[in-house]
């Protein structure tokens, strides 16, 4: 029912939008892919049955493109509202790194281990969620198209502060671990 209304609501943006309600579906998406996006879960899950039922959503390339979609009109019509830029950044940055996990998780390099190519996530199969999100034509949009123009939180301005210094440097991290996923 949230990808439904969010259907709804992303209609409607261009006269007006509730950024609490957009909160409260970042929210969602956040435990969603903490849930059931990643080279862990099981794909014969019972929802991604359902979601194909209901949405057409056949599998989890098609969710993933979901959420991407989610990301560029959050990103193109809230580019000024911090609370949900930086939270749809933040979703798309997990996305980047392949893990089902946030912020907390466990990397093994932050400990001054070498990453090997299985725990990097990025790289880890030709099946691996990192390698499906770069394969999506959203993703290839951001990737070509990463302006001001598209994206306005990226426009330079005489009050830029450290926040939207911030959601810059999310940005194109993520962007970055995404160029990188092709070159192993």
């Amino acid at each position: 029912r949230v990808l439904q209304l969010m259907n709804l609501t992303d209609s409607r943006l261009a006269q007006a939008g509730n950024e609490k309600l957009e909160l409260a579906m970042l929210s969602f998406f956040e435990q969603f892919r903490k849930i059931y996006i990643g080279d862990q879960v099981q794909k014969s899950s019972k929802l991604y049955r359902r979601l194909s039922e209901v949405l057409g959503l056949n599998d989890e390339t098609m969710v993933l493109s979901v959420f991407i979609g989610k990301i560029i009109t959050n990103l193109k019509y809230w580019g000024r509202c911090e609370p949900i830029t930086s939270k749809t950044l933040q979703l798309l940055n997990d996305l980047s790194i392949g893990y089902p996990f946030g912020k907390s998780s466990w990397i093994p390099w932050d400990k001054g281990e070498e990453p090997s190519r299985s725990s990097a996530g990025i790289g880890a199969g030709p099946d691996s969620c990192v390698r499906k999100l770069v394969k999506l034509s959203a993703v290839q949009f951001m990737l070509n198209n990463h302006t001001s123009e598209h994206f306005s939180f990226l426009g330079i301005n005489n009050q830029s502060n450290l926040t939207d210094m911030r959601c810059r440097t999310t940005f194109y991290t993520a962007l970055g671990r995404l160029l990188m996923v092709d070159l192993g």
